[in-house]
């Protein structure tokens, strides 16, 4: 066909795509940021065993979602649709309260930030290199969605620390991220800049320095608090044990 077009001016509309495509995820490149709302197919995992003892085959299912594209039409993410709308609105909210005017970069439109935000998550993902199977998995889940209703009702919780936007509750009153750049979707930064207070719920990526500042600058506030008011106070701190290992 290419042969038999020499001379035409179909010849200057042509455009080689020769990296890999995956017909399922990736679209044709159109030089900017998408995301389109499409049907994927995805496998479900079989935990469980049949009669013999073996794995489960795999379920296929088809569902819809936000598939983030970057300016070469590769798929860098996928989002369920409620969470695309919390950071649109989050992303709307942030901009009214003038947050954006402040932030540098310069803050692109909705598309590019979400691409952006998918990437620089991956790149911490896979950085994490120097912790085992189980804890490096375990950065991979959210909390329960039930546990994150129930905390405000039966614990009085409105805070959310080491949250991301990809992960943080909406009906909470704040969150913090530990990246600034976050802030495009209403996030606050560097939780320890100010005492903790009130009642407030962290979920962080397995870190051992982490853990080990987030619990002393928990206690560091309630001691702090004590000599200032005069009052008892008493911090309930809720930790999740992982192995490291292979």
């Amino acid at each position: 066909m290419w042969d038999s077009s020499r001379g035409q001016n179909i010849r200057d509309k042509a455009i080689f795509i020769t990296d890999t495509v995956n017909p399922q995820a990736d679209i044709p490149p159109t030089w900017k940021c998408e995301i389109w709302v499409r049907d994927v197919d995805l496998l479900k995992p079989g935990y469980n065993k049949d009669s013999e003892g073996e794995p489960k085959i795999p379920e296929h299912i088809t569902c819809q979602a936000a598939c983030a594209y970057d300016i070469y039409g590769k798929c860098t993410g996928m989002l369920s649709l409620e969470r695309l709308n919390i950071l649109l609105h989050a992303y709307n909210q942030s901009e009214r309260i003038g947050l954006h005017s402040t932030t540098q970069p310069p803050v692109q439109d909705t598309a590019t930030e979400i691409v952006g935000l998918l990437q620089m998550y991956k790149l911490q993902m896979s950085s994490l290199n120097n912790i085992g199977k189980k804890a490096k998995d375990s950065n991979m889940y959210c909390t329960p969605r039930h546990i994150m209703t129930s905390l405000p009702k039966r614990a009085l919780v409105t805070k959310q620390k080491f949250a991301s936007p990809l992960d943080f509750d909406p009906s909470y009153q704040a969150y913090w991220s530990e990246n600034t750049g976050d802030t495009v979707f209403g996030a606050s930064t560097n939780a320890f800049d100010t005492k903790f207070t009130g009642f407030s719920f962290c979920h962080p990526n397995y870190c051992d320095y982490l853990l080990h500042s987030l619990v002393g600058h928990a206690l560091q506030s309630t001691n702090s608090l004590k000599k200032l008011q005069q009052h008892s106070y008493s911090s309930l701190i809720g930790l999740v044990g992982v192995r490291t290992g292979t």
